[in-house]
């Protein structure tokens, strides 16, 4: 009991002291981005290179201008490739440069975060907030991946708060830097456009609760203001829109490798941003915790909101429409007929938005509540979001989606091992390709076959007009090699590449997962 009480005692003088002083709220602030930036660069470098992060390191080898030309091709806009750029030709292009980008803009996304829920929701949220943010295993792990999702998200983030900002100040500038942002993330990342469609949504919603209705409230909704950020929003983005239509038509007439969606789609979101885990993985006591949080949960956040004065509570639903409208819209699109595009990592700023909203909904829910209950409820969800950051490391760029372990660099490092220097190793798909080429060297340079190569998707076209890496005469490169690696796919029967090469040693790469054979690589003598 005396311990109990001098625990109480601590923890409320400590609380005291801080919420006296809003200065000492930086030191919270630097902590936890760099509690934050430990735990994304912790285990950074350990995963191999996949194709989606094999495909941004080989584009940023061409100039900006080919850049463009050459993602036009693929799904995805090119500032986040332009970007990498900058950034590749400052730091380098290792494994560490290239995923550091996306922790850099994970820290920056976090911050705008953080700002946007201070202004809106005071200080105590906002620490609340940030401090539920740097613990999500979706966020931590997407934040280590060499993808535009944290870019993106950070683009998100930014326009969410000048959007708070130029609502309460009506001036022009601020939403013509809200236009501005907004063409960025449509530059970075097509599916912010649910985060915009998130923010008109939060306009009509409180202009209907203003008392505006028809006209009215689509003027009242679309200004003057609104107008030119809208305006300014698709003029940036213009030169662009013609090749985002062919990308989305591509996409949907000859489908996609994604799943379609179904009723397990949303338990499945929330397994992931909780656990990292599909639904189907979560059970016993982590099933029935995340059961009884999700129910204590919606009870509190209705209570916020019954209690909440009408400024904050439009503050509340900006920030719940952030939240959730980008899944559910997502959702929708991929119902049949469209093809499904519903993947988590797609979602990383709604992801960011459903992680604030829990801070901000435990920090005004529990703050009558005694610091003891509080400790132990943060606690609960500290440790749920740790366990979840746990199988983050463990999956880590398993694929699981193709069911696929990612150990290309596992199979490059096994034949480098067994080979003397200027053995080469050719890949026996484009795929495989990408992805082990990020690891050739001046001793072991990577390549793969031209005849063999099939250039059925855009995202191979860096390959198909570019001479780089590609044998296009196999007999005079054998003649200059007589020794060569083949490497692929374990579940794929490797063809020789001619029946007179002579097998003198293999390799393969296990999954760490379910330890099959995942990758497995031939040595030939080739005369």
């Amino acid at each position: 009991m005396i311990g109990a009480l001098n625990m109480k005692t601590f923890f409320t003088k400590t609380y005291r002291f801080f919420e006296s002083r809003p200065r000492t709220d930086w030191i919270f602030v630097a902590l936890l981005i760099a509690l934050f930036g430990g735990l994304t660069l912790w285990n950074i470098s350990d995963a191999s290179i996949w194709f989606d992060e094999a495909f941004s390191a080989y584009i940023v080898q061409f100039n900006f201008l080919d850049i463009a030309r050459y993602t036009a091709t693929d799904v995805h806009p090119p500032f986040f490739y332009w970007v990498l750029k900058a950034w590749t030709s400052v730091f380098g292009t290792t494994e560490l440069a290239f995923r550091s980008m996306s922790v850099f803009f994970g820290a920056v996304a976090a911050i705008f975060g953080y700002l946007f829920i201070r202004r809106q929701f005071g200080r105590r949220a906002a620490l609340a907030a940030l401090f539920v943010l740097v613990l999500s295993p979706l966020f931590i792990r997407y934040s280590q991946e060499a993808r535009m999702y944290t870019l993106a998200a950070a683009i998100v983030m930014a326009a969410t708060y000048v959007l708070a900002i130029a609502t309460e100040s009506r001036k022009r500038k601020h939403w013509i830097l809200y236009g501005v942002l907004v063409s960025l993330g449509m530059w970075t990342h097509y599916f912010t456009a649910f985060a915009w469609i998130a923010h008109l949504v939060w306009r009509f919603v409180v202009a209907r609760q203003a008392g505006a209705k028809g006209k009215a409230m689509f003027k009242k909704v679309f200004d003057r203001n609104t107008w030119i950020a809208y305006i300014v929003a698709v003029g940036l983005f213009l030169p662009w829109l013609p090749a985002m239509a062919i990308q989305l038509f591509v996409i949907q007439s000859g489908g996609f490798w994604i799943g379609p969606v179904g009723i397990d789609t949303f338990p499945g979101y929330i397994t992931t941003m909780v656990y990292f885990l599909g639904h189907y993985q979560v059970m016993g006591w982590g099933a029935a915790v995340l059961a009884a949080s999700l129910i204590v949960f919606t009870v509190i956040a209705a209570r916020v909101y019954r209690s909440a004065n009408r400024t904050l509570k439009r503050s509340y639903l900006l920030l719940f429409l952030l939240a959730f409208v980008p899944p559910v819209a997502l959702f929708i699109v991929s119902l049949p007929p469209l093809t499904s595009s519903f993947v988590e990592r797609y979602l990383l700023p709604a992801a960011m938005a459903t992680a604030l909203f829990v801070g901000v909904t435990l920090a005004i829910g529990l703050r009558h509540k005694g610091v003891i209950r509080q400790v132990i409820v943060y606690g609960v969800i500290a440790g749920m979001l740790i366990a979840g950051i746990s199988k983050a490391y463990y999956y880590s760029n398993y694929n699981k989606n193709s069911v696929t372990d990612i150990q290309t660099k596992a199979v490059v490092q096994q034949a480098v091992q067994k080979s003397e220097p200027g053995v080469p190793i050719i890949a026996s798909t484009p795929w495989v390709f990408y992805e082990a080429v990020f690891y050739d060297t001046k001793e072991h340079p990577v390549y793969f076959i031209d005849k063999d190569t099939t250039y059925g998707f855009g995202s191979l076209d860096m390959l198909k007009y570019n001479d780089a890496h590609k044998i296009k005469d196999l007999d005079a490169f054998v003649k200059e090699n007589p020794v060569v690696w083949y490497i692929g796919y374990a579940n794929d029967e490797l063809p020789i590449p001619d029946e007179d090469w002579k097998v003198i040693d293999k390799t393969s790469a296990t999954s760490r997962i379910d330890g099959s054979t995942v990758y497995k690589g031939v040595k030939y003598e080739t005369r």
